[in-house]
């Protein structure tokens, strides 16, 4: 008996394969905004994590050795935890490698990568107003990363530059993208 082919085969595979396709990238890493659009800290950040760090031993503003810390007051519990003191998330010194694009025009603003050493910085503290540690979307972009990961950071103006932008480069109300590698943590 010959196998006979049936036009109507067609639509019905095409929607067998889309359905499987979907299955199997639903959850997949690197997505953007994957995983971090779960978390009220990240909704208007577009997060893309380009590479994982082979071990995550290391990460920014997580809680590993909490228990040395005085109890968080009621004024301290309030805000997110990567905000808060010690362990929890401000206090950690961070080594990034970075390159700054602006989104309307892609161009390049500022990059690390040019320098032999990371940029250093504290998480929490701001020390110059022109570099992205001031930047509170770089901040929440930073937390939770482990050492070694690379992450893709869009972020719109009210998290970025704002109104007044970076002239000349970050035109005011434009949103900005990060490209971000953390290189190491000096925990708190």
């Amino acid at each position: 008996m010959a196998l006979r082919f049936h036009w109507s085969s067609i639509p019905i595979s095409i929607v067998l394969s889309s359905l499987y396709f979907y299955y199997i990238t639903r959850h997949k890493k690197g997505k953007p905004g994957g995983d971090f659009k779960k978390n009220k800290a990240f909704k208007d950040l577009d997060i893309t994590v380009h590479q994982e760090a082979k071990s995550c031993t290391l990460k920014a503003g997580n809680n590993q050795g909490a228990d040395r810390w005085p109890a968080a007051s009621p004024a301290q519990q309030a805000e997110p935890t990567w905000l808060r003191r010690g362990p929890g998330g401000r206090g950690d010194l961070v080594h990034v490698h970075y390159t700054g694009y602006s989104k309307s025009s892609g161009k390049k603003f500022e990059t690390t990568r040019s320098q032999s050493e990371p940029y250093v910085f504290k998480l929490g503290q701001c020390n110059d107003k022109d570099k992205p540690e001031c930047l509170k979307g770089f901040e929440k972009s930073i937390f939770g990363m482990c050492a070694g990961e690379k992450r893709k950071v869009s972020m719109p103006p009210h998290l970025a530059y704002g109104k007044k932008g970076r002239p000349p480069d970050v035109g005011p109300t434009d949103h900005v993208t990060f490209h971000i590698e953390l290189v190491d943590v000096d925990k708190a």
